[in-house]
């Protein structure tokens, strides 16, 4: 694959970063706030993964795609983790991510299918243990908590499996022979739910009253000028965001259909438009990553704007007086545009 390929794909990766992005923040700012940067940090891991997998290092691409994955699960991350480690010569986590594709994502029949074959391929050189318990459990694996109750393990060896309930936590050893399945049943532990002790250490003054003497420090506050910055603020950021989200997209697919022309190019022999070709793809790429990198910190800036923004008080005095307004064009007169509409 070509330089320019490879970018090519490189830059397809950022572009599903901007999709990830396009939550509507607005509606509830910061609960999409978060959830749009977890989307964007999981974009961001897949580039990473992407650009490692294409330079063979298939180990460091397996982190950066599970961690893709953990922030925002999704059967083509996993399935890309998956066939990461089984390049690197993993095969028992390969395994375990297998299954764990399988049962989270049971429409992806494709992915299904591959996955499949990564179990029968390895099933017969590890112990696969299922556990199930009969209440809601989280799964440990000599005191490391597992995000899916089946996993393989290694043959003629002493593994601590525990589940934490509600009333406590049940461990029980297990190990097995190459090729061997091994289902552990774990059963809740009588007893009154255990509940986590939330109350304040003395002198932090949090959950006192709000009384109206000097020593009262509680956090609630009834004070309209601790409700935090100005609304206007993240509505400036999501607005600039936007406009460069635009530009990224239509400087992306430009260099997309660059790539294309140039492999083109190289396919029919024309070696000397290919090498101007070359140069300007290299150009566009360089143009296209900057973006996405401002993109990336227009994004993040909109993300602490939308945690720290005061959207209560007075509908009337809160009510956002500034609106974006932007687009992208295709074609002969490409380009993006942005602009605000409105006043503080």
């Amino acid at each position: 694959m070509t330089r320019l390929a490879k970018a090519g794909t490189r830059l397809a990766v950022g572009l599903l970063a901007l999709g990830l992005f396009s939550t509507p923040l607005v509606q509830a700012p910061v609960a999409h706030a978060q959830d749009a940067q977890r989307r964007q940090g999981a974009a961001a891991a897949f580039d990473r993964g992407t650009a490692a997998f294409l330079d063979e290092d298939y180990a460091t691409a397996a982190r950066w795609f599970e961690m893709a994955n953990n922030l925002a699960p999704a059967a083509p991350a996993l399935l890309q983790a998956i066939r990461s480690h089984a390049e690197a010569g993993n095969r028992q986590r390969a395994g375990t991510l297998a299954l764990r594709l399988i049962a989270r994502f049971p429409d992806a029949d494709a992915s299904i299918t591959e996955a499949q074959a990564i179990i029968d391929s390895v099933r017969a050189d590890y112990v696969l243990v299922e556990v199930t318990c009969d209440a809601e459990c989280a799964v440990e694996l000599d005191g490391t908590l597992q995000s899916h109750p089946a996993f393989f393990l290694e043959p003629d060896r002493d593994y601590e499996i525990g589940a934490g309930f509600d009333s406590g936590t049940v461990t029980e050893s297990v190990a097995g022979d190459a090729g061997e399945q091994r289902t552990l049943h774990l059963v809740r532990p009588e007893g009154p739910v255990l509940v986590p002790d939330t109350t304040p250490p003395e002198g932090t003054g949090l959950g006192q009253g709000s009384g109206s003497g000097s020593g009262s420090t509680g956090v609630a506050s009834s004070d309209p000028e601790s409700g935090g910055v100005s609304p206007a603020l993240f509505y400036v950021g999501l607005a600039l965001t936007v406009g460069a989200g635009a530009t990224l997209a239509w400087s992306g697919v430009d260099t997309l259909n660059a790539a294309d022309e140039y492999e083109q190019t190289v396919a029919a022999g024309d070696i000397t438009t290919a090498r101007a070709m070359l140069d300007d793809g290299q150009k566009k790429e360089l143009r296209t990553n900057v973006l996405i990198g401002v993109t990336a910190g227009l994004a993040a800036l909109t993300v602490v704007f939308a945690i720290i923004a005061d959207f209560g008080g007075d509908n009337e005095e809160s009510e956002a007086r500034l609106r974006p307004v932007g687009g992208v064009a295709f074609g002969a007169s490409r380009g993006g545009h942005l602009g605000l509409e409105g006043r503080f």
